[in-house]
Formats: structure tokens, sequence, C-alpha cells
């Protein structure tokens, strides 16, 4: 294993401390996005009170995830994704009240938003690193647009235990991307992991 893989190798990263750092760092904050919008799909679909308040929790997910890559790309690159992945969460919300409301069109027309700020996003992380191939993350993105889109259908139904299933494939996909965004930037900056 090596440092691309995303686990320690001395030989390539000599210090392990700094590696573990960033993936725990990248797999807390891709954790929450899951996790946020899990519970605002369960507010928007059970019509809760703490709507607003969780949308406002969820919204803070974004600058968390651009923080991380502040620490090595330049300001406007982190900017850029934080407002990717702000747009990726208010077209989720929108989307969800669409679907729960029986809203098709409407449904339609937001679906397809989401799916070209998952291109717009596999551009901009492509554009940064070499090591994340475009292609590779466009599929991880549409894969978690799909599996996400799997949790919303059988919340709606209220088909708990297959939401409950489906959230499990969200979260465990969601460590595979986060796993995949520390490797490319410890394959990348090498010497910052000395």
């Amino acid at each position: 294993m090596n440092c691309s893989q995303g686990m320690p190798d001395t030989t390539i990263c000599p210090n392990p401390i700094k590696q573990f750092e960033l993936l725990a760092g990248m797999r807390l904050v891709w954790s929450q996005h899951v996790y946020w919008t899990r519970l605002l799909l369960i507010s928007i679909a059970e019509r809760l009170k703490d709507q607003n308040a969780t949308t406002a929790r969820l919204l803070q997910n974004p600058a968390d995830i651009a923080k991380i890559f502040a620490q090595y790309y330049p300001v406007s690159a982190a900017a850029t994704i934080e407002q990717l992945l702000t747009e990726h969460l208010q077209i989720g919300a929108e989307l969800i009240t669409a679907l729960r409301d029986e809203q098709t069109a409407q449904a339609q027309a937001l679906t397809r938003r989401w799916y070209q700020n998952a291109d717009q996003m596999a551009d901009a992380f492509s554009g940064i690193n070499p090591f994340y191939e475009r292609e590779v993350v466009r599929n991880m993105l549409y894969t978690h647009l799909e599996l996400t889109t799997k949790e919303v259908a059988a919340r709606l139904a209220g088909n708990y235990p297959e939401d409950i299933a489906a959230f499990d494939q969200v979260e465990r996909q969601a460590m595979e991307m986060a796993d995949y965004f520390s490797a490319g930037i410890m394959h990348q900056f090498p010497q910052r992991f000395v």
C-alpha cells in the first residue's frame, strides 16, 4: 500500500501521523456531509420543525470540506469547491421537497441541474490535481447522487428498512470518495507528509 492509495507508506510519505490527520479529517467532513443530508431528508419528508436549523448546519459542511482543500490549493480553488458543494446541497433539498410534493416536472429539472453540478465539480477537482481523473471523480459523484436518490425514494415511500440500507451504501461510498481525495493530495504533495 502506498500514499496514492490513501494508506500509509513511509517510503513515499514518511510521516504517517500527517497522513492519518488528512485521512481522518477528510473522512469526518464527508461523513458529516451524508449524515446531515440524511437528517435534512428526514426533516423534509416528515415535515419536522427542525428543518431550518438542520439546513443551516448542513450548509456549514461545504466550508468545512473547502477548508481542507485550502491547505493545499489556492483560495480561489477552495472557494469554487465550497460554492459547488453548496449548490449540490441546495439542489438536493429542493429535489427532496419536489419529490415529496409530487411535482414531477420540477423534480426532473432539479435532477438535471444536480447532475450538471456534479459535472462542474468533476471539472473543478480534476483541474486542481492530476491524480483526480475527471471520469473517476464524475463517476463517484454520479454514484453518490444515484445512491442518495435511492435513499430519498425509499424514505418518501415509507420503506424504512430499504431507506436505512440505502443510507448504509451512501455512507460507504462517501468514505471511498474521502479516501480518494486524500490519496490524491498525498500523491500530489508527498513533501507535505514528511
